[in-house]
């Protein structure tokens, strides 16, 4: 197995260890999907990992920051996405460049693929049924109310403001494990400091999502 394949299968088995956690707490009871979608990741069978082409995205220069500034507990996941960083292809969605929902937003905003299905953005692991990778947002960033299709996680790094549906807006704690089942309506902010976010997917995979009004 190639390094970067090694990178991909640890983070996984990560990835899997904090849902279980999480899911244990009482945090989230809708986790066993993505942790099922994880485990071939996990046992690194057959995993073809390569680094791919993307864009020079304006919001990169935040990503050091982002996963440094992280809590401790995410320690073993922060470190692990620094080791898969420099192969990492950042693009954004093309809604968004459309229609950018504020001046600035598109300097501020974009993820990278880490897995995900064959003909999506830019992946480093092929997986049909899963989306797994990493947002990333400028500081005093305003993500507005979005939705789409597929089923969502997002563990963020550093402490995030989260809304979902027509609840208030609330803080949520790095390693926080927000789920969103489809089609609901939910929208994040930036503090003080850049935000990254793990993200996956299940279900409907090839839809990207969409601003409310868009």
């Amino acid at each position: 197995m190639s390094e970067l394949a090694s990178s991909v299968t640890e983070l996984a088995r990560l990835l899997i260890g904090h849902l279980g956690d999480a899911q244990a707490s009482g945090e989230s009871a809708e986790l066993s999907p993505f942790a099922a979608h994880l485990r071939p990741l996990a046992s690194g069978a057959g995993i073809q990992a390569r680094p791919r082409l993307g864009e020079d995205i304006a919001v990169r220069r935040y990503l050091d920051e982002a996963l440094s500034a992280t809590s401790p507990g995410l320690s073993p996941l922060a470190y692990a996405m620094a080791e898969l960083a420099p192969a990492l292809a950042w693009t954004q969605n093309p809604n968004y460049r459309r229609a950018p929902p504020s001046a600035g937003f598109l300097e501020n905003y974009g993820y990278a693929v880490i897995a995900g299905p064959e003909g999506g953005a830019p992946a480093l692991a092929p997986h049909p049924d899963l989306a797994l990778g990493l947002l990333l947002l400028g500081p005093h960033t305003d993500y507005p109310a979005h939705h789409h299709p597929a089923a969502e996680i997002y563990i963020p790094f550093g402490v995030a403001y989260w809304r979902m549906g027509a609840k208030p807006w609330r803080p949520r704690l790095p390693g926080a494990v927000i789920h969103h089942p489809p089609n609901i309506v939910h929208a994040t902010r930036s503090g003080d400091a850049p935000l990254a976010a793990i993200y996956l997917w299940t279900g409907e995979l090839a839809t990207h999502a969409r601003l409310v009004g868009g």
